[in-house]
């Protein structure tokens, strides 16, 4: 199950997906719009133009540089690129990295997170390394609970796992947008696939510029690994509307007050819908990301969509179960006009503690 399914339900608004409140910057549209125009041209099957634009935003080479249809589709490639017997998955978590791994034929451990460290990996955790797994999945911040996970603990996961044929998958979708983006909290992303051959960073921008339709992400790992990903995708994986809306977007991050008007709305809005979610009884979970984990009555999700509000049902998380959510971070017209609705509902159904 995945957010995101107006396909099936009559939505007026989607909070089930954690899309930038900010909206698509102009310049990506631009470029959208006019790449049209080379449609009738095969787009460049080696991204030359794509991975030299990342490259000079991440500060590392071309070759650490595979782009993407979506995180999605990078995790499938470096799954199926290294071809692990068995892997670990902290939980809960996305259902993509078991998806991938099944395709692959792989053995999935998973390891549950607790309630109490609010989902979120701690170094207690980490003991669970110690089979050796082939492969290990880890989500900054964590989804669907959103916290960030220690910059230390990473460090010190990927000291246990190199050189021990261990590779690690570090899913960064969120991060940009997340609190520890906006503090500046980051280890140099091209210098660490430079001290560790055996991670492989993945990045969506298909969030972070709020363009779902169009999929874009890319991944950062050592030259031979990339390598052998660019093998698990098809010739031309990255259609030209995608190429070029990734080579305007990071240009627009390197060069725009974008990302630094993106982390000050997401914090705001974040904070705002913590408090009116709580003042209408649910439990809301600490959070660090573009999206909150709450819990609140089983039949929330439902009472929502009647009125034309869709928002994540988290039941199908390993670890959560009924009765527990995850709502996007909106602008504050969407965010107020949510609680507002949400009031209604809680109050129809006499579930309000406020």
């Amino acid at each position: 199950m995945h957010g995101g399914d107006i396909y099936r339900n009559k939505v007026n608004t989607d909070f089930s997906v954690n899309l930038n409140p900010l909206g698509p910057p102009p310049e990506v549209l631009h470029a959208l719009q006019t790449s049209l125009g080379m449609a009738g041209y095969y787009p460049d099957p080696r991204q030359d133009a794509v991975r030299d634009a990342i490259a000079q935003y991440e500060r590392t080479e071309p070759d650490c540089i595979a782009a993407g249809c979506g995180a999605s589709q990078l995790i499938l490639a470096a799954v199926r690129a290294e071809g692990p017997r068995s892997a670990l998955v902290y939980e809960p978590a996305y259902s993509g990295y078991e998806y991938a791994l099944h395709s692959a034929g792989c053995f999935v451990q998973k390891v549950p997170l607790r309630e109490e460290d609010d989902y979120v990996l701690t170094k207690r955790d980490l003991g669970a390394l110690d089979v050796r797994p082939d492969m290990v999945f880890l989500c900054d911040p964590a989804n669907p609970a959103g916290k960030n996970i220690d910059t230390d603990l990473i460090l010190d996961l990927l000291d246990r796992t190199k050189g021990r044929g261990t590779r690690v998958v570090l899913d960064e979708s969120f991060l940009l947008m997340s609190r520890k983006a906006a503090a500046g909290n980051m280890t140099g992303r091209g210098d660490l696939v430079r001290r560790y051959d055996n991670l492989y960073i993945v990045r969506s921008l298909t969030k972070l510029f709020a363009l779902p339709g169009i999929r874009m992400g890319y991944v950062m790992s050592a030259p031979g690994n990339i390598s052998r990903i660019m093998g698990q995708l098809p010739e031309w994986n990255l259609p030209v509307t995608a190429q070029e809306a990734i080579r305007a977007g990071m240009e627009v991050l390197g060069k725009t007050d974008y990302l630094r008007r993106t982390q000050e709305t997401v914090a705001a809005e974040r904070e705002y819908l913590a408090q009116m979610l709580r003042e209408s009884g649910m439990d809301v979970y600490e959070s660090d990301a573009p999206y909150l984990l709450f819990r609140g009555p089983e039949m929330l999700c439902e009472a929502l969509l009647s009125r034309g509000i869709l928002i994540r049902d988290c039941s199908d998380f390993p670890g959560l179960g009924k009765g527990m959510f995850r709502i996007a971070v909106k602008e504050h017209a969407a965010c107020e006009s949510f609680c507002r609705t949400l009031r209604e509902v809680m109050n129809e159904t006499g579930d309000c503690k406020a």
